[in-house]
């Protein structure tokens, strides 16, 4: 009788961790000091960061000296602030029965479509980066009579995959070469 009860405990517990509301704990992970410390940037003018917060799916990134960075809200995240917009880099995990591409159009893209006011895509594509696959996203959305354009970047990784997202006034098209640049600058490094 014991067995079956600490069984039935065991079972309610890692529910709990891992479709209950316990779930987004696994994830509360700080950030490691050495993924927030800036490295020399490949480019004059630029600055790298190399994440190393989810164990098997290390990331770097490139930014404009002019960017602020800090840790997101997530373990493995970072948050950007520059100019007119903001934009964010994070791992997302897509389950292992789905492709990258599958989950962007039947899982991502409809629970932005419910949650983005006035949203509208404006372009999707596949797409190299760093040498691995990666789908651009763009959408136009609305908030208080204010239209944004928003990009996200999915990168096919191992095991989990990287999302940056940026968005910018609709009408600001300075940042389109800054941001392109930060995308094209992500790379794994497992």
């Amino acid at each position: 009788m014991a067995v079956i009860i600490a069984a039935v405990v065991a079972l309610v517990v890692l529910y709990l961790y891992s479709f209950g509301p316990l779930a987004g704990r696994r994830h509360a992970a700080r950030p490691r000091p050495e993924s927030l410390k800036p490295a020399a940037g490949v480019v004059q003018g630029t600055t790298a960061y190399h994440n190393r917060d989810s164990r098997e799916n290390y990331f770097g990134i490139t930014v404009p000296k002019a960017w602020q960075v800090k840790a997101g809200d997530k373990s493995g995240s970072y948050a950007f602030s520059f100019g007119a917009g903001a934009g964010s880099v994070e791992l997302m995990d897509v389950p292992d029965n789905s492709t990258l591409e599958l989950y962007i159009l039947s899982q991502d893209e409809p629970r932005l479509k419910a949650a983005v006011p006035g949203y509208a895509r404006s372009d999707y594509r596949q797409q190299t980066v760093g040498g691995v696959e990666a789908f651009r996203l763009v959408y136009r959305s609305a908030a208080n009579g204010t239209e944004s354009e928003n990009t996200r970047e999915y990168f096919t990784g191992q095991d989990m995959a990287g999302v940056m997202t940026f968005t910018t006034p609709h009408a600001d098209s300075s940042s389109r070469t800054a941001i392109d640049s930060v995308i094209n600058g992500f790379q794994w490094e497992n």
